[in-house]
């Protein structure tokens, strides 16, 4: 009896010693990833141990992009190093933002057609003027055309604006037709765009550091310059059609004027100064500029100093020339008591300078000239 315990007493210690021998298990902690709709996630969810690295990759299906994990990150893929802790993540998906361009009805839109597209693509769009109209502006108040959208993440709206070109017969006799309002404006008293002279696109500053013709580095001139001092010399005085706004923007029927474009409008018309053009309510000032009607009217300029009475009223034929000022630096000046419209001609003293309409509520000089980088409203016309 005495050996029987002592042979269970030491099978019990054998038995002790080994348990105590083996090595515990090292735990594990579930991690996993899934989706919601709009994707799937590529990755193994399972059981790991503490310090193990585990990489998940959200795959938007076709319509949709990631956006996050729903814990806020946005790394893709995601790499996580296990803890002592589980984990659960989810990957969201947005359906791909949705991008419509439109034209009004006096319009079409050319390339890219709308539709839903991944945040980063990048689309272009034409804004293409239906006969009788020309593209204006987006309704974002964007003017460039072509139109280059890039897409984020969000939905995108954008519509293009046309406006129709009407011009008046003032009798002139190289037959030249004037248009009834200044360029991106819609009615003859609203100021439309102002441009540099030879640009062709509006801008938010005017100065020569973002000049389109000049070289800030050397302070020279890239483009039309008869001097030397100034940079190359090209020789050239009047805008070429691809420089010429009037042109890109309506067609090669129309042009911004020529200096003798204005000194005949000066010289064959009857001006008059007003304050509040079309007496209704807008306080517009500028010059009326009626078809004569007589030849003893030709070439007259009452100013608002002359308040003689006339037999001319809005019915006669004529356009306005709204006091629109001029832009320099980010600043519109003398709007409301000066009109400063560009010619399509360099000027031939200084070629710093093009020539302009220049015309004060009490001076009008219809070949003033003005420095190259202001920016200046455009009245286009159309020659015979």
């Amino acid at each position: 009896m005495r050996k029987l315990l002592w042979a269970t007493f030491g099978v019990a210690l054998i038995s002790m010693v080994f348990a105590g021998c083996k090595k515990e298990e090292e735990p594990t902690y579930m991690v996993q990833a899934t989706a919601t709709e709009g994707g799937t996630v590529e990755g193994q969810n399972g059981e790991y141990k503490e310090g193990e690295t585990v990489v998940f990759t959200a795959v938007p299906a076709e319509g949709y992009y990631f956006s996050r994990w729903r814990d806020g990150s946005t790394d893709n893929p995601r790499s996580l190093v296990v803890s002592d802790v589980a984990v659960n993540l989810y990957a969201e998906f947005r359906k791909n933002p949705l991008v419509t361009i439109t034209a009004d009805s006096h319009g079409t839109i050319g390339g890219f057609e709308s539709g839903r597209y991944a945040p980063g693509d990048s689309l272009s769009f034409t804004a293409i003027a239906s006969d009788g109209y020309y593209f204006s502006q987006w309704d974002d108040g964007s003017t460039t055309n072509p139109r280059i959208i890039n897409v984020g993440r969000t939905d995108i709206t954008i519509a293009a604006k046309f406006i129709a070109v009407t011009t008046v017969d003032l009798g002139l006799p190289s037959g030249n037709l004037w248009a009834t309002c200044n360029l991106g404006a819609e009615q003859p008293w609203k100021y439309g765009h102002y441009y540099a002279w030879g640009e062709t696109q509006p801008k938010s500053t005017y100065d020569f550091e973002n000049y389109n013709y000049y070289n800030s580095t050397d302070s020279s001139i890239t483009k039309y310059n008869y001097d030397a001092a100034k940079g190359p010399v090209d020789n050239k005085n009047i805008l070429e059609p691809t420089d010429d706004v009037a042109a890109v923007l309506i067609g090669a029927n129309f042009s911004v004027p020529s200096n003798d474009d204005w000194i005949e409008l000066g010289n064959e018309c009857y001006w008059r100064w007003t304050y509040n053009y079309n007496d209704d309510y807008t306080f517009v000032s500028g010059y009326i500029i009626y078809k004569a009607k007589a030849d003893s009217d030709r070439g007259v300029k009452k100013t608002k100093n002359d308040i003689s009475l006339v037999s001319y009223t809005l019915s006669d034929a004529h356009i306005f020339l709204p006091a629109a000022g001029f832009a320099h630096n980010r600043h519109v000046n003398q709007d409301g008591s000066y009109c400063k419209y560009w010619s399509s001609s360099l000027s031939e003293n200084y070629c710093y300078n093009a020539h302009s309409c220049s015309c004060f509520d009490y001076y009008c000089s219809p070949s003033g000239v003005g420095s190259r980088e202001e920016g200046c409203p455009i009245r286009p016309v159309r020659h015979k």
